[in-house]
C-alpha cells in the first residue's frame, strides 16, 4: 500500500512540474498594467470596465502634469479622449495583441504661448522634466517642426510638438492593455459616454468617466 502510495505521490509531482514548466517555459507578455491574457480572462466586463475608468483616470494624471511643466494656465482640448483606441500595433510591442484583444489611451492637448515662434529652446522646460523623471527622451525636426518624445517605464508616453505657427500641442498615449473582446469593452465606454468635453480647461480639469451604473445613452447606427 505504501508503495502504491509513494508512485501516486512521485507521479502527482512529475505532473505538477511539467505543467509548470510548460507554463513557465515562455512568460506570458504583460499589458502596460502588467496583466497577462489570462489575468484578464478572469474578469468580466464589468470588471474590465472599472480597470479602463482607472487606466483612464492615471492618464489624466500624466498629461496634467507633463502639461504643468511648461504652462499652468487653460489649454486647448484636440477632440475627445474617453475611448478606448484601436488596439493591435502598439508603440510597444506587446505579442499576441490584436484589434480584438487590445487596446489604448490616448489624449491630446494644445496652447499657444504669446509671441511663440517654434523656437528649439521651447523644449527645454519639458526636457527638463523629462529629465527629473529620468524618462528616455528623443528630440527630432521635421521640417520646421520640432517633435520631443518622453517614455516613461510604467507604459506612457509623453509627445511636445512645438511650431513655428506658435501652436504647441501635448498629447499622452499608453501602451496596449489587454482585453476580453475590444468590442464590448468599447461599447460598454461609448454607450456610457457623454461625448462631450469643454473647448479649453486648466490642468486636471476633465470630465469624470461615466461608472458602470451609468445609463445607456449611445447606441451605434450600424
Amino acid at each position: 500500500m505504501k508503495t502504491e502510495l509513494r508512485a501516486i505521490v512521485v507521479a502527482a509531482l512529475t505532473l505538477g512540474l511539467t505543467v509548470s514548466c510548460a507554463a513557465g517555459g515562455t512568460p506570458m507578455p504583460k499589458d502596460a498594467a502588467g496583466l497577462t491574457r489570462a489575468d484578464v480572462a478572469e474578469l468580466s466586463l464589468h470588471q474590465e470596465f472599472d480597470r479602463y475608468r482607472e487606466h483612464y483616470e492615471e492618464m489624466q494624471g500624466v498629461l496634467a502634469a507633463a502639461q504643468r511643466a511648461v504652462h499652468q494656465g487653460e489649454w486647448d482640448w484636440n477632440g475627445g479622449d474617453d475611448n478606448p483606441g484601436i488596439g493591435g500595433d502598439g508603440r510597444t510591442p506587446l505579442p499576441g495583441a490584436d484589434v480584438d484583444n487590445s487596446y489604448f489611451l490616448e489624449s491630446s492637448r494644445a496652447w499657444t504661448p504669446e509671441g511663440a515662434t517654434g523656437s528649439r529652446t521651447d523644449l527645454d522646460p519639458m526636457i527638463d522634466y523629462f529629465a527629473q523623471r529620468g524618462w528616455d527622451t528623443h528630440v527630432e525636426r521635421v521640417a520646421d517642426t520640432y517633435y520631443l518624445d518622453g517614455t516613461a517605464h510604467d507604459g506612457w508616453h509623453v509627445e511636445y510638438f512645438i511650431q513655428p505657427s506658435g501652436r504647441y500641442s501635448l498629447t499622452v498615449s499608453s501602451d496596449l492593455f489587454w482585453t476580453n473582446n475590444a468590442d464590448a469593452l468599447s461599447r460598454a465606454v461609448f454607450g456610457r459616454a457623454p461625448l462631450r468635453w469643454p473647448d479649453r480647461s486648466s490642468p486636471g480639469e476633465y470630465p469624470k468617466p461615466p461608472e458602470w451604473d451609468t445609463p445607456i445613452i449611445n447606441r451605434p447606427t450600424i
